[in-house]
């Protein structure tokens, strides 16, 4: 994924969620998930393997909003892996939003 942010930043989502698919579980991620609050994660990958044709479909949540690079990545992510994403997030932003964000706030304090 690192492809994706031009070598220099993979964002934490993004990596928890690789890694996550790679041990197949949580398994050696307890303290990250203990972190995050772990009793609300679901372990979907144990409910047994798909047949060949099938492609897996993950839901990854975002609640506060995520990034189109994070969705980039993942996306990427599942085409090497041969997953499916979809995405619930309540924003989506991009540069040119955040900026326009901090210029308004910074409007409204002066």
């Amino acid at each position: 994924m690192a492809y994706i942010f031009s070598g220099a930043y993979i964002p934490l989502s993004c990596k928890i969620i690789e890694q996550v698919l790679d041990r197949k579980a949580w398994t050696g991620l307890e303290e990250v998930a203990r972190l995050l609050n772990g009793n609300e994660f679901a372990d979907p990958l144990s409910e047994g393997s798909p047949t060949a044709d099938s492609q897996r479909l993950i839901l990854a949540v975002f609640l506060g909003g995520c990034t189109f690079s994070e969705i980039s990545a993942l996306r990427f992510l599942g085409k090497s892996k041969g997953y499916r994403f979809i995405f619930l997030v309540t924003a989506i932003t991009n540069s040119a939003r955040l900026l326009e964000a901090m210029v308004e706030t910074r409007l409204n304090v002066s």
